[in-house]
């Protein structure tokens, strides 16, 4: 198979970045874009999850229920080698249990982890290091702290935004409990706008259905969306639509629709639920809560949280209104040299928006983004591709003319029968 060769990396097949470019062009989930005028969320958590940074490392005292103590909820926000931080837009506002900066199964990186809960028969949870473990985080501006701690800059309600993350979820054995509470999005005063919660009505508390048992029907790691509208507050009668199946890991991402102010609710390339109202009546989301409520010890892998606006694929980049051909960073109509320009003056930069080069919105000029420009790269020009990445000092990236013609070919077979690579934020 042919391979492309990456100046600083192994070699990746030219399939893969095929999939890597068109990732987005298939039928799914729409995905959500970080603008500089709109408040957003990006918690992707880094660092070394194998670091030996005294009290923030695998082998680390953790405080325990019933067992000695070790750094424990907003306290690992300390540690210097585990970043649980937002990066550049929201603010994390409060984290609960003694985690640890995992490997994460999505993306190959970090993940934030809350595991190594025991049950046992007459004793309970005693040494759980993770009771009720919880993730909240508050939107905001880019680089602008939110107004309070659980209280974000709010969406507005006249734009799509999209709300996505990653999770797994285990019920440890012997717990016929198991989670109470997965996911829960609120507005800016107005209380939910759903929450997925356990689907039993084995509650954790009296009067308190969003904190459920997700032991259901005999199974483990079952859940329910409970949804609008619910006149009598969040804690009254609602919709509720249980979720097919054992739910262990994935992405949901949650979609308001401003031009009718209806949801949609996706779990990886499905949609849940189409069209329904929200809990509260209000879809000013400003803060969310993964994990969490009254007495769950599920062990938890949360990654890569993302609130960001929609950009309609019509629109050139999420600041223009141009073309909508992907690769097209100065939005003049056409993928051509000066696009490649651009991806070579900010090539392995961070901190970038399409306008840079960041084709896919990944937060990076890399490689997948000069797959992008590839396959869209307008024939009409007088310079070949060829020409322009010699020229552009990033021909070593690419070195076999057969290898780009694959890109193109495969890029537009993507682009024609799947109505166009996504932009967003993945």
């Amino acid at each position: 198979m042919l391979q492309f060769k990456m100046s600083h990396g192994p070699a990746i097949s030219a399939f893969a970045m095929v999939a890597m470019v068109c990732h987005g062009a298939l039928a799914g989930p729409p995905l959500p874009t970080l603008t500089d005028t709109d408040p957003g969320i990006q918690l992707l958590f880094s660092g070394d999850p194998n670091t030996t940074e005294d009290g923030c490392a695998h082998d680390a005292p953790r405080a325990t229920i019933g067992g000695e103590g070790g750094k424990m909820h907003n306290e690992l926000l300390e540690c210097d080698n585990w970043d649980f931080s937002t990066t550049q837009w929201g603010q994390t506002s409060f984290l609960q249990g003694a985690f640890i900066l995992g490997n994460s199964p999505f993306d190959g990186g970090a993940g934030w982890e809350c595991s190594g809960n025991v049950y046992t028969p007459g004793a309970g949870y005693v040494g759980s290091p993770c009771g009720n473990s919880t993730v909240r985080v508050t939107a905001s501006y880019k680089n602008t702290p939110p107004p309070k701690r659980d209280q974000g800059h709010a969406m507005s309600e006249a734009k799509d935004w999209v709300l996505r993350f990653d999770f797994k979820v285990d019920t440890i054995p012997g717990d016929t409990f198991g989670g109470d509470k997965l996911f829960e999005p609120q507005g800016m005063a107005a209380g939910d706008i759903l929450t997925i919660t356990g689907a039993s009505d084995n509650l954790a508390g009296p009067g308190f259905p969003r904190e459920a048992s997700s032991y259901f029907n005999g199974e483990s790691n079952r859940y329910k969306v409970r949804y609008g509208p619910a006149p009598d507050g969040s804690n009254g009668s609602s919709s509720e639509f249980i979720i097919p199946g054992q739910l262990n890991q994935g992405t949901f991402t949650l979609h308001y629709k401003a031009a009718n102010q209806r949801l949609d609710l996706w779990l990886d390339d499905t949609k849940l639920l189409a069209n329904f109202e929200s809990y509260s009546g209000v879809y000013d989301l400003d803060r969310l809560q993964l994990g969490g409520g009254g007495g769950s010890f599920e062990n938890a892998i949360y990654d890569n949280i993302i609130l960001g606006v929609f950009v309609d694929e019509g629109e050139c980049g999420p600041a223009g209104s141009g073309t909508g051909v992907p690769g097209d960073f100065n939005c003049d109509g056409m993928v051509d040299v000066a696009d490649l320009g651009i991806v070579g003056a900010n090539f392995n930069g961070t901190e970038v928006t399409y306008v840079d080069g960041d084709a896919n919105l990944d937060g990076a000029v890399d490689v997948a983004d000069l797959g992008v420009v590839g396959a869209n790269w307008s024939s009409a020009q007088g310079t070949s591709l060829s020409q322009a990445l010699h020229n552009a000092g990033l021909n070593n990236l690419v070195p076999e003319s057969t290898t780009i013609a694959t890109v193109i070919v495969f890029g537009a077979m993507c682009l024609v029968r799947r109505g166009g690579c996504r932009h967003g934020v993945q």
